[in-house]
């Protein structure tokens, strides 16, 4: 915008400061501004016009805009009425809060960095000061100084205590009254920091100098001034402060934090513990250190033992341990003791309880991934899919939530304000939201509304996207890639792609909101010509979209029109082929008034499309091209009008012969045309993948050899984890079997590299990478350092160049440093994850027993693991002689037993270091076997196992707990909801008949659904998977309904959403299903058993058997009939299945596909004219065979059935004589008899027709 189109600048009017701060200027609206901005606008006005302004000044514009009296009269007015026009703002002044001088703001830079440099003089006192009272060491020398200097940093601290501005919690101000500040301080905190920071001790010595130090040492008095010292650690509060303030101030990792939180207060308590431990013991000449011989001076390191055991016994006794070489002794002792024991078992079984969520949340986005994979793979193994489908599921899965957040992403955005929720979509789906063109026209709140109800997933190379004659329920959006629209035809051999769209389309909103394709069943093919990434979302979340932002209802409906006329240049769009003429129709006369027009239905009022859907059905000639050409570009628009107006003309005649049809037509139906073929997909794209793997000459990961080599470097991977630490550890070199074992693992993983360096990859786009040099580049830019220092034997190779004799050699350190170059063979482990995957793949584990054994082998290898170390470091204490744990196992009276390794056979010793192992990483602590009570070295690993292997096994036993809880988890929610309705039965005191009745209706209930959320997990499927997903899962169930298959197979897809919509009963013997004169609000299904069917009247009576239905009509009865049930059934078999459907769900399948809505009131009105058990009226009858016109409206095909009018033929032909059924053999046999001779002659009544 240029300069000239600004309203001129105003003057600021200055305003008059508050409490001294400085001010912004505020502007207040006077005549004078108005004025200036009604020049500005007749400038711009005249500049419009193309006359220069800039010459004219502003009273000649003025002048010249009143010309005429009119201009005049208002202008007047105007001036008149300014302050009414314009009104006046109020005054808004704002003050900045300053700092007065010799001030601290609490908040301010300086003052935290001061705080956190005070943080680290209050940790290193609170670690300092309990050794240096209980230890009885002084400080001396550089030390001595630093201590001072902390001392007068507290001192500081004070001080500015005093002139630190307070906040108020409320208002979050920060204000600086003196008085109230020296109030504040001086009734909190003064008194405990003045105390411990005055250095009594020095005044003292200062008071009494003459007064030896070792009198004063020994002086109670003294020694009371010295636990005064201890006032410093409740300045670590400061510490406490500091991390509260980072965790509100930076967005870290909670868990991370909380867990390096408990484990220092762990570390900490322990050391205010040990140094109790020890001063207590230095008060009495019986105490435990006296017995343990740590008080005597005969050994090195005295003071450095002393603080190791009593840290030592301090752990050991937290983690509930108890070795019991170290024990009280007095009475003071044993109290300590006992508190000690009281906080150790709370700390720990706080830390066992809260250790597995900690170490989970460290990546919470990756543990909720995992919790939601894991899930999904019970779902997969409770529904007892496929693996190929398994893995398609999963894989899908895998890449939703890498593109979408695992958290409650809804509950958080719906409970921000509008603006920052709009804000925070665009920031987190902004990948998505560029990506898609049309969502920039839009306001970003319906942005917003779009990407977060998108479901992302993603198509490979000649991959369908959905299928021609699917149901169509979605639009996709197409981020990444090309797909193309192909359609296929009856009789002809190739494909018509009739469009091709690339990044940022979208596709798939014609079959569901175009005036005459919207049938909701799809038209053609869309196929992945490219790997594409894509977005869904389904109409009933658009429709709900469109009730706030109807503009994107409006967007679809233009742009499938936009769309047909541009694909039915090159094909016709036509569902069914136009070489088949449209069979006559019938109408009655119920349906037709005296004036000749069609009676409407009810289901007109909603869903007026359906008159123009003849029109897609009757159309001839429309001349089809098949072509391959990609092209979308349009013809001239007069072709489109022209062929627009044919197909009216065609729809109006097509009514006019409708309406002129006898009423006595016979019903000929027909098949779809099996010449319509499905497009040439490749239905398996990763047959394609590794073929053109193979061409380049490289291996396809998921080749059978590529999974069967991994598996076989898994083997070595895990050998290699328990014999390298072994062989370090316990210094032992292979025999000749073992060392054969090790050149073959050595050999694997050279042959593995090298197997690397050709063994294609998907990068992150998922495309195949075949290229030799990229798959290289890749490799050594990745994970080729570690693999080849993990593979090379190190130790091997300055075996063989060394010129020293092996023995002069062994006896070396050198090659000790050598050996433990073999440990980078360790590193292997991070690649074991794939293998897990490759063999969970291949088993099937189940998530539970898979994380059982995860666990259980975490527990195996730290045992190992510690008790090669723990050897490890007795093979070094042997080398200066000095006695360790394993002679003091073995040999625990010999004074002097000489080295352990050379009387103990290895493997004895391995046994004792991971029994000990264990018994510290599982608390039991037998005290047998435990670190000698004077190795630093064997005391130190063992205070580090103690922490260590405690945290690891609370981790494990918190798994453990959850795995047990979580074995089974559709079992464990079954038997929980059967408990409640037990409960509810019991509490509500129902008779036994009816108890047992709900009972066996629940079980069936439970047993027969998924109680796993199911409709969530199909809502977020892509819907080509969904649909082959449900075809499984309800192959058992709804399928075996005649009319679910028949429309199925029809209509694919339809089965994952009548999955939802029929709900499962179970009916005993003697039990009613429904009785005569009950609302008709649902039908029922017979799946299995027989039933007995009653008229209203009780005239009537008839077996119903397997494969029937019953009080169909209640679905297409209009709602002002206020339908009543004609009829009772009575379950006749001990057990009889049904499904029920009601009409709201019959009613929301309209809202999901018209079309497919419209065929099953058909096929429901069918079934009723072939069965005249129940008699209908007029009206009823009028709107049975509206169902079947608009049907026939819909797809005009030939319809067959003929007319079973008979009584006892509509029961015969119904009833399925099946094992276990209550009649008689001879009545069987009757009917067997009598459905025979039935058959034949429907038979030949068809020929005959």
């Amino acid at each position: 915008m240029s300069a000239e189109e600004h309203p001129p600048a105003l003057p600021a009017v200055p305003s008059t400061a508050i409490g001294g701060g400085a001010t912004a200027p505020v502007v207040r609206s006077t005549p004078e501004r108005a004025a200036k901005i009604l020049l500005h606008a007749l400038a711009k006005k005249y500049a419009a016009s193309g006359e220069n302004s800039a010459a004219r000044t502003p009273e000649e514009l003025v002048r010249q805009s009143m010309a005429n009296p009119r201009g005049k009269q208002l202008w007047a007015k105007v001036r008149e009425n300014i302050s009414v026009l314009v009104p006046p703002k109020h005054n808004v002044r704002y003050r900045r809060s300053l700092t007065p001088p010799l001030m601290f703001d609490p908040d301010s830079d300086t003052k935290i960095k001061w705080d956190l440099g005070l943080a680290l003089c209050v940790l290193y006192t609170t670690c300092v000061v309990p050794v240096r009272i209980s230890f009885g060491i002084e400080a001396s020398g550089f030390i001595s100084v630093f201590e001072i200097v902390i001392d007068v940093l507290f001192f500081l601290d004070i001080a500015f205590s005093f002139r630190t501005g307070i906040v108020n919690p409320t208002t979050g101000l920060v204000y600086y009254n003196k008085t109230q500040i020296a109030q504040s301080y001086l009734r909190g905190w003064f008194l405990v920091d003045f105390a411990s920071t005055m250095p009594l001790e020095s005044i003292v010595k200062i008071m009494y100098p003459d007064t030896s130090t070792n009198t004063l040492q020994t002086a109670k008095i003294f020694r009371g001034l010295k636990l005064v010292r201890l006032l410093k650690l409740v300045r670590i509060r400061k510490i406490g402060n500091m991390i509260s303030k980072f965790e509100e101030e930076v967005f870290a990792n909670q868990s991370v934090l909380s867990l390096v939180k408990i484990l220092l207060f762990l570390l900490f308590l322990a050391h205010l513990v040990a140094c109790v431990w020890f001063y207590v013991a230095q008060a009495s000449p019986y105490s435990w250190a006296l017995a343990m011989g740590y008080m005597s001076n005969d050994h090195n390191h005295q003071l450095t033992l002393q603080y190791l055991s009593s840290l030592y016994w301090a752990i050991v006794t937290m983690t509930t341990i108890g070795y019991g070489d170290i024990i009280p002794k007095t009475k003071t002792e044993l109290i300590i003791a006992m508190s000690v024991m009281v906080i150790g078992v709370s700390m720990f079984g706080y830390v066992i309880g809260n250790i597995t969520a900690l170490v989970d949340n460290i990546n919470a986005s990756g543990r909720m991934q995992t919790e939601r994979l894991t899930s999904l793979k019970e779902y997969v193994m409770v529904r007892n899919l496929p693996k190929q489908t398994s893995k398609r599921v999963l894989d899908h899965f895998e890449y939703f939530y890498s593109h979408r957040s695992v958290f409650d992403e809804e509950a958080i955005l719906n409970n921000l304000p509008t603006v920052m929720r709009n804000e925070v979509v665009h920031h987190v789906l902004n990948k998505f939201i560029s990506r898609i063109d049309f969502l920039a026209e839009f306001h970003e709140g319906l942005v917003s509304d779009m990407a977060v109800a998108m479901n992302p997933f993603f198509c490979i190379k000649d991959e369908a996207v959905y299928l021609q004659n699917e149901i169509a329920v979605h639009v996709f959006f197409l981020t990444k890639g090309t797909v193309s629209l192909v359609k296929s035809y009856p009789n002809q051999l190739a494909d018509t792609t009739l469009m091709t769209l690339t990044g940022g389309q979208h596709f798939g909103e014609v079959e569901l909101y175009h005036q005459v394709y919207g049938q909701g069943v799809r038209l053609s093919c869309a196929v992945a010509k490219t790997y594409c990434q894509l977005t869904f979302m389904s109409r009933q979340v658009i429709e709900n979209i469109g009730h706030t932002w109807p503009e994107i209802l409006d967007h679809f409906r233009l742009n499938s029109i936009s769309k047909v006329k541009r694909m039915s240049k090159r094909g016709c769009l036509d569902n069914y082929s136009p070489d088949v003429p449209p069979t006559a129709s019938t109408s009655t006369n119920s349906m037709i008034t005296d004036d000749g027009n069609v009676k409407k239905h009810p289901f007109d009022a909603n869903h007026a499309w359906h008159h123009h859907l003849l029109a897609a059905s009757l159309r001839k000639g429309v001349p089809v091209k098949p072509t391959d050409d990609s092209s979308s570009s349009d013809d001239n628009d007069d072709d489109d009008d022209q062929q627009h107006h044919d197909m009216m003309d065609k729809h109006h005649h097509s009514e006019r012969e409708l309406h002129n049809t006898t009423a006595h037509t016979t019903y000929v139906e027909t098949r779809r045309s099996s010449t319509v073929r499905e497009p040439n997909l490749m239905s398996r794209p990763m047959l394609n993948e590794k073929r053109v793997a193979h061409n380049a000459y490289v291996l396809h990961p998921q080749d059978t050899m590529i999974a069967n080599w991994q598996m076989a470097v898994g083997s070595a991977i895990i050998y290699s984890t328990f014999l390298v630490p072994y062989r370090i550890g316990f210094d032992t070199d292979p025999p000749d079997d073992e060392l054969s074992l090790d050149m073959i693992v050595d050999i694997v993983f050279g042959l593995d590299i090298l197997l690397t360096f050709r063994l294609a990859f998907h990068n992150a786009d998922r495309v195949l990478i075949c290229d030799a040099a990229t798959i290289g580049t890749t490799y050594v830019k990745g994970w080729f350092c570690i693999d080849v220092l993990s593979t090379m034997p190190v130790d091997t190779i300055v075996g063989y160049f060394t010129t020293a004799s092996s023995k002069v050699l062994k006896s070396t350190k050198l090659l000790r440093v050598f050996r433990v170059a073999r440990l980078f063979k360790l590193v292997r482990l991070l690649k074991l994850g794939k293998v897990f995957k490759r063999v969970r793949d291949s088993i099937q584990l189940s998530p539970s027993t898979e994380r059982l054994l995860k666990l259980v082998m975490i527990m195996i290898c730290f045992g190992h693991w510690c008790a090669c170390i723990f050897h490890w470091i007795m093979l070094f204490e042997e080398e200066f002689g000095l006695r360790t744990w394993c002679t003091d196992y073995f040999f625990p009276y010999d004074e002097d037993p000489g080295a352990c390794s050379f009387r103990v056979p290895s493997e004895d010793r391995y046994v004792a270091a991971i029994y000990w192992a264990f018994t510290t990483m599982t608390t039991v602590g037998y005290g047998d076997i435990k670190p000698f009570k004077f190795s630093v070295a064997e005391m130190t690993f063992a205070v580090i196992c103690l922490m260590l292997n405690s945290t690891v096994y609370a981790y494990v036993v918190s798994g453990i707990i959850d795995v047990i809880y979580n074995y089974n988890p559709s079992d464990r929610e079954y038997r929980a909801r059967m408990n409640d309705m037990k409960d509810y039965v019991r509490d509500t005191a129902m008779s036994v008949r009816l108890s047992n009745n709900v009972k066996c209706h629940y079980d069936f209930l439970l047993s027969t659904t998924c109680l796993f959320p199911e409709e969530q997990i199909f809502n977020q499927l892509r819907p080509s998977l969904r649909f082959d997903v449900a075809r499984l899962v309800a192959s058992n169930t709804i399928m075996t309904i005649n009319i679910i298959a028949s429309m199925e197979k029809k209509y694919k897809g339809f089965v994952s959403y009548a999955l939802f919509l029929l709900r499962p009963q179970f009916i005993l013997r003697s039990e009613r299903v429904c009785r005569s004169g009950s609302p008709g609000t649902e039908m029922f299904f017979l799946i299995e058993g027989e039933c007995e069917q009653m008229d209203q009247d009780n005239h009537n009576v008839r077996v119903l058997g397997e494969g029937t239905l019953f009080e169909a009509y209640a679905l297409l009865a209009p709602p002002e009939e206020h339908y009543r049930m004609q009829s009772t059934v009575t379950a006749l078999t001990p057990t009889c299945q049904l499904y029920s459907l009601s009409v709201h769900e019959f009613e929301s399948i309209a809202d999901l596909s018209p079309a497919i809505s419209v065929n099953l009131a058909y096929e429901f009105a069918k079934s009723i004219l072939q069965d005249d058990f129940l008699t209908l009226n007029d009206e009823q009858e009028a709107v049975v065979l509206g169902a079947i016109e608009r049907k026939k409206t819909l797809h005009p095909e030939g319809l067959n059935y003929g007319p079973l009018t008979n009584m006892a033929k509509v029961a015969m032909a119904k009833l399925r004589i099946v094992k276990g059924s209550v009649l008689p053999e001879n009545v069987k046999e009757a009917m067997k008899g009598v459905m025979s001779k039935t058959k034949h002659t429907l038979g030949l009544a068809s020929g005959a027709s």
